[in-house]
């Protein structure tokens, strides 16, 4: 049972990493895009990973047999490379379209698409508290972004179209990933799994980025990019461990967040950096839907205790007794 617990607030601290991470890093991309093109960024995010997870994994002396003793894997983490290099251009790709908060609110359809295809190919159990949980973290996301889908239309309509047609390819991408991450965690170590992908996603865009855009670069911009790779390590490395923890049903309701961290976030660089950085003003819908929201993602986290029939049962007998 303790470790049971354990795992519980292993998988939810991880998920939450992931969450912070993806929250700051829309911010900071569009900044890195106005120097640099979207492969180019792509790739050194890759390239950094790939380096770091690599000596990491050398020392521990757990660098996968893939290209030796067990071929079989290589093919399914091709195409969970292939899913996630997609994933990650067309992320970038929207942002030249929407705003980082509207790019943010549409990419919750990835949590939403990998919670839906967890329960249908993996079989995982979806509680009446998860069901409960998902429909109140829906309810709050739809309420939390009623500005930005009045607001739409202020975007070029072309624009808009166009990006919300990207974002939706970045979350299918993103969701086929994600659960294909999560099979092959019954053979191989997250950290694996993670190494073998950034390395093949690496040598996919070299042929099309150009590294040495770099060279234009002054130290603030370094540091953003060095941000934007650091986050690539980061989030997806508390991702894919995350799951040895937790269900992926559960670890997509608290990514569900991230679009209310980038908007904290944004407030936050507004008033740090106001000659750079605007935040959206929210009304009293957009607040109740945050509440939602977070109320959502706790159910969905926490429903088979919350809500589970035994304790529903207990609720029912302690009101009983005191009526």
């Amino acid at each position: 049972m303790v470790a049971h617990s354990q795992d519980n607030i292993k998988g939810l601290m991880l998920a939450l990493i992931t969450a912070i991470m993806w929250g700051l890093l829309p911010l900071v991309l569009r900044t890195v895009l106005e120097l640099m093109d979207a492969y180019t960024i792509t790739w050194y995010r890759f390239l950094f990973a790939a380096i770091l997870v690599g000596f990491s994994l050398k020392h521990k002396n757990k660098i996968p047999a893939l290209f030796t003793v067990d071929k079989s894997w290589l093919k399914p983490l091709t195409i969970a490379a292939v899913f996630l290099s997609f994933n990650y251009i067309l992320y970038l790709s929207s942002l030249y379209f929407v705003p980082a908060e509207t790019a943010q609110m549409l990419i919750q359809m990835a949590p939403l698409m990998m919670l839906l295809g967890s329960v249908i190919f993996l079989k995982e159990a979806f509680s009446r508290g998860q069901m409960v949980g998902s429909f109140v973290l829906i309810t709050g996301l739809v309420m939390f972004f009623n500005q930005q889908f009045s607001q739409s239309a202020a975007l070029a309509r072309e624009d808009f179209l166009m990006g919300f047609v990207i974002m939706l390819g970045a979350s299918l991408t993103w969701a086929v990933y994600a659960i294909m991450q999560k099979q092959m965690l019954k053979k191989f170590s997250s950290t694996q799994i993670m190494w073998v992908i950034y390395v093949l996603s690496s040598f996919f865009f070299l042929p099309v980025s150009s590294p040495m855009q770099i060279a234009s670069f002054d130290w603030i911009a370094l540091m953003l990019l060095l941000f934007c790779c650091a986050n690539t390590l980061i989030a997806y490395g508390s991702f894919a461990k995350s799951l040895e923890f937790w269900p992926a049903s559960k670890v997509s309701a608290v990514l569900a967040i991230t679009p209310l961290l980038t908007v904290l976030f944004a407030t936050i660089a507004e008033q740090l950096f106001p000659q750079h950085v605007t935040a959206q003003s929210l009304n009293t819908l957009a607040y109740i839907g945050a509440v939602l929201v977070v109320s959502g993602s706790i159910l969905t986290a926490l429903g088979n205790k919350i809500l589970s029939r035994d304790r529903v049962t207990q609720v029912k007998n302690r009101l009983l007794r005191k009526g």
